[in-house]
């Protein structure tokens, strides 16, 4: 094993790791949250649990970006540029956000360090096992909290809105077929799978405990080759250095680079030089641009 990935395979690893790391932070600290609102006094000692075990598995791998020469701050606190899902953008507004919180984004994170389990980072590959011990905890603690929502508490309509909202994002998170990055990872032997192999495997892992659930996936499997048909994906609001869906603008049209057309763009600042603006920076020609305001939101 190496001690570091080498050549363009290190930029690849600290985006993904800091990826990794934001959601985990995030839904960690969003769960905790929970710890004192959930239905009942078992699920909520559980939840804390969870909760802890999320942003304990954040601050093994923040360490990890230090060594590999990540710029800025490591701190998601110090940081105005957040790797994370926008189901994680704000606490969970209820009990079911928190649920479907579980239930999606933190399969994914299993999911990609399943892949990268064995790899050839030797740093990272010390700390992976020990985080999937963990995630099997958290995996039939989401899978409990769906068949309770969904069932004796009454909660399955709203379940699968929040589903359906939120699943295209999970699905793009592991980004387009060949995409550059996981390529040189794989080609540095630091990833197993692809990413259309690790979207089927995220589809084998959610799908189970919400079928079950009564809840319905978008996605088809076809009974026969055992894969999922996810139809079109809204690749053109990708944003690749943050895998997250971007923002759209006030006239619901996706916002892009006024310098270079891109729509890899992202908030920077929710105020520019004036209250009317906000800031935002062009992942593709580097480029910071402002934006008009809507009122209340960027």
């Amino acid at each position: 094993m190496a001690d570091a990935p080498p050549g363009d395979a290190r930029a690849a690893v600290a985006n993904l790791l800091v990826v990794l790391a934001d959601n985990k932070y995030w839904l960690g600290r969003h769960l905790s949250e929970w710890a004192v609102g959930a239905p009942s006094l078992e699920v909520a000692v559980a939840c804390a649990a969870v909760a802890q075990g999320e942003l304990g598995q954040a601050r093994v791998l923040y360490p990890l970006l230090d060594e590999l020469g990540f710029p800025g701050p490591v701190d998601p606190l110090q940081r105005q540029r957040a790797y994370r899902v926008s189901l994680l953008d704000r606490p969970f507004a209820t009990w079911p956000h928190a649920v479907v919180g579980l239930a999606l984004v933190d399969p994914a994170l299993t999911v990609m360090l399943d892949a990268l389990a064995g790899g050839a980072y030797e740093a990272l590959a010390r700390r992976v096992p020990r985080m999937l011990e963990e995630e099997a905890f958290h995996t039939d603690f989401a899978a409990g909290r769906v068949a309770e929502l969904a069932g004796p508490l009454g909660g399955a309509a709203r379940l699968q809105a929040l589903l359906d909202e939120s699943l295209d994002e999970m699905l793009c998170w592991f980004g387009r077929a060949d995409e550059p990055g996981v390529e040189a990872l794989r080609g540095a032997g630091l990833l197993t799978r692809g990413n259309d192999q690790l979207r089927q495997a995220y589809l084998d892992r959610i799908g189970p405990p919400l079928a079950e659930a009564g809840l319905v996936l978008r996605p088809a499997r076809d009974q026969a080759t055992g894969r999922w048909d996810h139809g079109d994906l809204p690749w053109e609001r990708w944003n690749r250095l943050q895998r997250r869906l971007e923002l759209v603008g006030f006239d619901d049209q996706r916002v892009t680079c006024p310098w270079c057309g891109s729509g890899e763009v992202e908030q920077v600042g929710e105020v520019g030089p004036t209250v009317m603006t906000s800031q935002w920076l062009c992942a593709a020609c580097h480029s910071p641009f402002e934006r008009i305001r809507r009122r209340g939101r960027a």
